[in-house]
């Protein structure tokens, strides 16, 4: 889309602050106004806006971007998304091991292990992991602790926990993303550590990757980096963690 506006400018509201195209108040793609809750988020769209060049890029605009989607689809259907990542509990992707070949189980190891360990000192309990077919089915008390965990999220730090679970198939990974336990760039090995092990046996430095492997690195990266972005912009969005 061209660029349409000259003038970006932000107003507080009884809910919070507006942003507004040249005097015209930015709409969602719901047709909701577009509101922040703090004044810091609202600074920060604002210049995502001032910055777009002849054409408006959205994906140059994380914050932006996250608040649609708070406003559009989140807070609508907080219900049913946060039983969609709690489902990730029995099945998350780092409780699932391989025996062999023992480059990989290594290297999965090395991972993941970590991530499970944090999630038992904050517990009290490690989350049971598998070599086998068969689906888990993970402490009452841990799934308990989490679920009050999610629960007490407002909409903008879910909404963060829900792209990074969406993205890594790890409920495990998004908690230790919303709490910077761990760095992006450890999120993003434990995800693919598989397909970057691949990238040694194939000799990818030599040959290069797939477009589906740079296309899926891309994605992963932007998502992990567009959510720390806006967490970055927008303080208090935790919670106690452990119970």
């Amino acid at each position: 889309m061209k660029k349409f506006y000259s003038l970006v400018t932000t107003s507080p509201t009884d809910h919070g602050w507006n942003l507004h195209l040249d005097g015209k108040q930015v709409k969602t793609p719901e047709k909701s106004d577009l509101i922040f809750p703090t004044q810091n988020l609202a600074t920060i769209a604002r210049n995502e806006w001032k910055d777009q060049k002849e054409t408006i890029l959205p994906d140059t605009m994380p914050v932006t971007q996250m608040m649609m989607t708070v406003i559009d689809r989140v807070t609508p259907n907080r219900a049913k998304l946060q039983n969609e990542i709690l489902d990730y509990i029995d099945t998350d992707l780092i409780c699932y091991f391989t025996d062999e070949p023992e480059i990989y189980a290594t290297a999965q190891m090395d991972a993941w292990q970590p991530v499970l360990e944090w999630i038992k000192s904050l517990y009290g309990t490690k989350p049971l992991t598998t070599s086998g077919l068969a689906a888990l089915s993970q402490p009452e008390n841990l799934r308990g602790a989490i679920t009050t965990y999610v629960n007490k999220l407002d909409d903008l730090a879910f909404a963060c926990l829900y792209r990074i679970v969406s993205a890594t198939g790890s409920l495990f990974l998004g908690l230790a993303f919303l709490e910077k336990a761990f760095t992006n760039d450890e999120i993003f090995h434990a995800t693919l550590v598989e397909d970057l092990i691949k990238d040694t046996i194939y000799l990818a430095d030599a040959y290069g990757l797939s477009p589906d492997q740079e296309k899926k690195r891309k994605q992963l990266k932007s998502e992990i980096e567009d959510c720390k972005i806006f967490l970055n912009s927008w303080k208090g969005h935790s919670p106690e963690m452990a119970t």
